[in-house]
């Protein structure tokens, strides 16, 4: 199984934008990524066209599982 975090983000234009993580620590926690994700949007750290993430929404893990075919 793959694993990704994926944080989404509000951008000042009114937009939205995901930041993905493939290979996120298992026990990485909401508490955790809320923190990283407010350093983000104090620092203006991330932009999306040209935009600042102005607050950070949700945060999920993605697993995906893959079966190759025989």
């Amino acid at each position: 199984m793959k694993e990704t975090l994926l944080i989404e983000f509000a951008v000042e234009n009114g937009k939205n934008t995901t930041i993905s993580i493939p290979d996120p620590r298992t026990d990485v926690t909401k508490a955790d990524v809320s923190a990283a994700a407010d350093e983000i949007v104090a620092k203006k750290a991330v932009l999306s066209a040209g935009n600042p993430v102005s607050a950070f929404k949700r945060a999920y893990v993605r697993t995906i599982e893959e079966t190759e075919l025989a």
